[in-house]
C-alpha cells in the first residue's frame, strides 16, 4: 500500500506535466476565489487547499486498481486535499465539500467525493470521478468547510480535458 500512496501523492505532478491537459481560470462572478492557470495550491488564512484534475488514463494501473478507479481518457478524476497551517507545521485535515461541476454550456456533471486516509505519513484526500469529452472545459465550484472551521471557503477551479 505504501507504493500506492507514494504514486498517488505524485498525481499533482502527473497533471502538471501532462501536455494533453491545460488548467484555465477566471475570476468568478459569484465571489469565489479562482485558481490561476497551472496553480494547484491556494492559501486561505490558515488553510491550504490543493486541487487538481486529470483523465484517469494517466494514473498508473496499480494506483487505479488500488483505489478502484476506472482508467479511461473519457473519465476525469478530481483530487482535493486540505492542509492546516499551525505554527511551523502543516497537517492534513478532514473537510466537508459541496461540488458543482459544469462545462462551458452550463451542463452540470455529478461529482461525489470519497475520502481517502493514509497513515505514515498522514495524508487525507478527497477524490471524485466524472465523465468528460474531448476539449471539454469543466469548472468546479467548491464550497469547502475544513473540520473545526466556522467559515466555508468558496473557490473555483477550471480544467480543460483532451481525450483523443
Amino acid at each position: 500500500m505504501r507504493t500506492l500512496k507514494l504514486i498517488f501523492l505524485l498525481i499533482p505532478l502527473i497533471s502538471l506535466g501532462a501536455c494533453e491537459q491545460q488548467s484555465t481560470s477566471n475570476q468568478s462572478d459569484s465571489g469565489r476565489v479562482a485558481y490561476e492557470t497551472n496553480i494547484h495550491d491556494k492559501e486561505f488564512g490558515n488553510y491550504i487547499i490543493h486541487i487538481n484534475a486529470l483523465t484517469t488514463d494517466q494514473l498508473p494501473t496499480e494506483v487505479a486498481r488500488g483505489y478502484k478507479i476506472a482508467r479511461s481518457k473519457s473519465r476525469a478524476l478530481l483530487n482535493i486535499s486540505v492542509i492546516e497551517k499551525t505554527d511551523n507545521t502543516k497537517t492534513p485535515i478532514t473537510a466537508s465539500f459541496n461540488v458543482i461541476a459544469k462545462n462551458l454550456s452550463s451542463q452540470q456533471k455529478n461529482v461525489s467525493l470519497r475520502e481517502i486516509k493514509e497513515d505514515d505519513p498522514l495524508a487525507i484526500y478527497y477524490i471524485g470521478e466524472l465523465p468528460v469529452s474531448n476539449e471539454e472545459t469543466i469548472t468546479f465550484e467548491l464550497d469547502v468547510t475544513p473540520a473545526g472551521a466556522t467559515e466555508t471557503l468558496l473557490l473555483s477551479y477550471s480544467q480543460q480535458f483532451f481525450t483523443e
